[in-house]
């Protein structure tokens, strides 16, 4: 009995031959892993099915049972080889420079349109019943505040829990699988 679990998705580089331990955990057969799968050489998103990884162990062991356990699908990436890029570190700095830019003015610009100086002044004298001698007194709290949200929003205090931000983007992965998944035959 050889028991077969799909993987959710595989990457392979475009020579790359794929075998059935790539694709999926397999119990039962050390030589059943070796298997290879057919696939397409170039560069896109493929859908193996369950159906079809059963059917090559089939051809390989005919007196064996095939059980297949848990997904019907594996995404299978091939990506297309790609030499040195030496200009990559000055694109990733450009990138993190304007999305630091983009931030900055986004909450300068939000902190101006809301009279964000008064909206604490107020919010000071309705929590004490006078007005604040200065206004840094919220100031201070409220950036430190923000910043602790920014971090406990992506989880850099805590690199082994789920953000939200990785949900969306496995969502996202998924979706982009589901539409772009050209079926293996």
């Amino acid at each position: 009995m050889i028991y077969v679990q799909l993987r959710a998705r595989v990457k392979l580089a475009q020579g790359e031959t794929l075998h059935v331990a790539d694709a999926a955990k397999v119990l039962g057969s050390e030589k059943a892993g070796h298997c290879s799968l057919f696939c397409p050489t170039a560069p896109g998103v493929y859908t193996l099915d369950a159906i079809a990884v059963a059917k090559a162990l089939k051809k390989v062991f005919p007196q064996e049972d095939i059980s297949l356990i848990g997904a019907e699908v594996c995404y299978v990436h091939r990506i297309k080889a790609r030499g040195k890029d030496f200009l990559r570190p000055v694109r990733t700095a450009a990138a993190l420079l304007i999305l630091l830019l983009g931030s900055a003015l986004g909450l300068t610009w939000f902190h101006a349109d809301v009279n964000m100086p008064q909206a604490q002044a107020d919010v000071y004298a309705a929590i004490t019943g006078a007005p604040p001698d200065d206004v840094r007194l919220i100031t201070i709290p409220y950036c430190v505040g923000v910043a602790l949200g920014v971090c406990v929003f992506y989880a850099i205090p805590f690199p082994n829990q789920t953000t939200p931000l990785e949900v969306k983007l496995t969502e996202y992965q998924e979706d982009m699988e589901k539409a772009e998944g050209k079926p293996i035959e």
